[in-house]
């Protein structure tokens, strides 16, 4: 499952890669940082009802127009689990993550970010995929350069790469029919297990009653709003 620019200014070489370097624990972003999906505000059990009723019909069905994107149970399983997920700032994705991906766009907004030429930033931080065409991995992982270990943070949150953004639920990790929890991520592991406890509360709580198409496809849309959290 996949969701769909050049930087041309001429900031002042160096300036912004001293402030990010430099960084001391009080400037880490993301530390504080509001994750975008509080905003869904749901429990479990929440999330769980919607879920339930998402996979009671698939997409073709319901987003008969072709432009539509079509998701699978899978798919959906991976939003709801989006949404639930809290990150427990353990460090392992950004210390174990190999290769860490980015699209061109992700340079483009790194180096935005860091206030300095895309073609430097391309040079300095990333080299080509060997394995996948027009694809971008960081130079500088095992741990990832912007990890802060003391301060259990990202140093450049807002403009970390999608691979960050969707890691651990919306990539797919190893087969695009089931959903792979991560073990060594406290967080998926967590999230899974609240889930999987609410999906069998609401099975039971539902049994015998029929959602309408309307409801399956409000359901739908619902999970599918997590993606614009990204």
């Amino acid at each position: 499952m996949s969701i769909p620019g050049e930087d041309t200014a001429k900031d002042r070489e160096g300036k912004g890669e001293e402030n990010i370097e430099g960084k001391g624990e009080g400037d880490i972003e993301g530390r504080g940082e509001e994750d975008p999906r509080n905003d869904l505000k749901m429990n479990p059990k929440d999330v769980a009802l919607l879920l339930y009723r998402a996979m009671m019909l698939p997409d073709g069905e319901v987003f008969p127009q072709p432009d539509q994107p079509k998701y699978t149970s899978a798919d959906y399983t991976r939003m709801a689990c989006h949404i639930l997920f809290c990150c427990k700032r353990c460090g392992t994705c950004c210390t174990t993550g190999d290769p860490i991906r980015l699209r061109p766009e992700d340079a483009v907004q790194l180096a935005k970010h860091l206030k300095i030429p895309l073609r430097k930033a391309l040079k300095k931080y990333t080299v080509p995929d060997p394995k996948r065409a027009g694809v971008l991995n960081f130079k500088h992982i095992l741990p990832c350069k912007f990890y802060d270990k003391r301060a259990e943070g990202c140093k450049i949150y807002s403009a970390r790469p999608w691979s960050c953004r969707i890691f651990p639920f919306l990539g797919v990790y190893g087969s695009s029919r089931q959903v792979v929890v991560n073990p060594s991520c406290p967080g998926s592991v967590e999230t899974m297990t609240a889930l999987t406890e609410a999906m069998e509360e609401v099975r039971r709580e539902q049994q015998g009653y029929s959602p309408s198409r309307e409801e399956i496809r409000r359901s739908k849309e619902r999970l599918r709003s997590a993606l614009e959290s990204i």
